[in-house]
């Protein structure tokens, strides 16, 4: 089948390089023309496993073209819409790029077509999209149809969870526009138990339900994890015994610094903003956000406790900027964050991630004067004996006992074995345990 998509961001350039890859004609459309000539050439902007592989299959097969022309993209009687909604400043998502897709494709349409909503929008969005164009198309030859197809997939995997996805929702009140969604998943052998199938309204509801209980299990865990740190109590040990709860499951049950990137904090906010707006009571969503907001200061505040409130001497090396690890993308990184907080407290910070490139940090972090992005995991400077650990990478759990002799670790995320490291010297704090 041909179709296009929209946005060349994360999710539409995974979308759409894995219907290629299963044997689709796709078009992505960016009106960035400087990312679609590198993206023509297999250069990726962003990290993300695997992908590069299948762009430049995609590429070679044919099956995977690039372009800034809405007649163009307009050509395909299916269109996906994977731009950006970023966090307004009233929580509200901003949704001027996705109108502005819904503008410049209008201006091109002669024919039947099949407009797929994958970005992340407002409830009631799919609804006022359709509304509209049934007004637009209303002395017209031709009807233009509104799916909701959300994504759920996580950075670092997404194309994995593609092509291996828990579940593909498709809301949509036509029938006959739900079978052909339906067949375009066709050649990933997907079991027909996984396509649930519900209104508009419902699956963009499941979209946010589905984060904003994931970032609250969170949430709950590192409230439990201040808990276990005040008992004395192992998080390693709760988690076990709370995980085996088949009700529970282990999953998102790993106390740290909380959860950060570009779905979690701005579903939660975009929930709490129709909650708000609707004059719906809300109480769980918002204390979601605090206890998140708070972990963060919970840890500085035990470093602070380790030194008695004194880090202006310290200098501090901090391992990971990315918000987790496979990724590397900074979007509302607790790493980012503690290390911002502890600029106005520390001498100085150095900070190492193995995938964020040094300009992307810096560009992050510009205002900053007292720190140095590293290019490898240890630092030089004799006079740092303080480790943070922000970020989970699988690099992080090794480590050179030798090079951190005389070293306090701070572990944000739970990752080292406290036995381990106190049998080598090296005094040890976690996130409850």
């Amino acid at each position: 089948m041909k179709l296009s998509v929209i946005g060349c961001g994360y999710v539409g350039l995974v979308t759409g390089a894995c219907f290629a890859e299963i044997g689709h004609e796709v078009v992505c459309l960016d009106i960035n023309k400087t990312k679609l000539k590198e993206l023509s050439r297999g250069n990726i902007p962003f990290h993300e496993r695997g992908l590069k592989k299948i762009v430049l299959n995609g590429i070679k097969n044919k099956r995977l073209s690039f372009s800034s022309s809405y007649k163009k993209a307009s050509l395909s009687d299916i269109i996906f819409i994977c731009v950006d909604t970023p966090m307004g400043s009233n929580g509200e998502p901003d949704l001027r790029n996705f109108y502005n897709v819904r503008d410049s494709l209008k201006q091109h349409f002669d024919s039947d077509k099949i407009i797929v909503i994958k970005s992340t929008v407002p409830l009631g969005t799919n609804k006022k999209l359709a509304d509209y164009f049934n007004k637009y198309t209303l002395n017209k030859n031709y009807m233009i149809s509104v799916c909701s197809n959300p994504e759920f997939l996580k950075e670092g995997d997404a194309v994995n969870d593609f092509m291996k996805p828990d579940r593909i929702v498709i809301g949509c009140d036509e029938e006959n526009i739900t079978l052909i969604i339906n067949k375009l998943y066709k050649n990933l052998n997907i079991a027909k138990k996984k396509f649930i199938f519900m209104s508009p309204q419902s699956a963009e509801l499941t979209k946010y339900a589905s984060n904003s209980f994931l970032a609250t299990k969170i949430s709950f865990i590192n409230e439990i994890s201040r808990v276990a740190d005040h008992i004395g109590a192992d998080m390693h040990q709760v988690k076990d015994g709370m995980g085996s709860d088949e009700r529970i499951g282990h999953d998102f049950l790993n106390a740290g610094l909380g959860f950060g990137g570009s779905c979690f904090p701005k579903d939660l906010a975009a929930l709490n903003a129709y909650q708000r707006k609707n004059k719906i009571s809300s109480g769980l969503l918002e204390q979601t956000v605090k206890v998140n907001s708070d972990q963060i200061k919970y840890f500085i505040k035990k470093i602070q406790n380790e030194y008695l409130l004194d880090l202006k001497n310290q200098r501090i090396l901090v391992w990971g900027a990315a918000f987790k690890p496979n990724t590397d993308d900074l979007r509302e990184s607790m790493s980012i964050k503690a290390v911002k907080k502890l600029s106005t407290l520390a001498n100085h910070l150095y900070l190492y991630d193995p995938l964020c490139r040094k300009s992307k940090i810096l560009k992050e972090l510009k205002n900053l004067k007292n720190i140095t992005v590293l290019d490898k995991k240890y630092s030089s400077d004799k006079r740092v004996k303080c480790l943070l650990i922000c970020t989970e990478f699988d690099e992080f759990k090794e480590l050179n006992f030798k090079l951190l002799n005389g070293y306090k670790i701070f572990d944000g995320r739970n990752i080292l074995n406290r036995n381990k490291v106190e049998k080598n010297g090296i005094e040890y704090f976690g996130i409850g345990t």
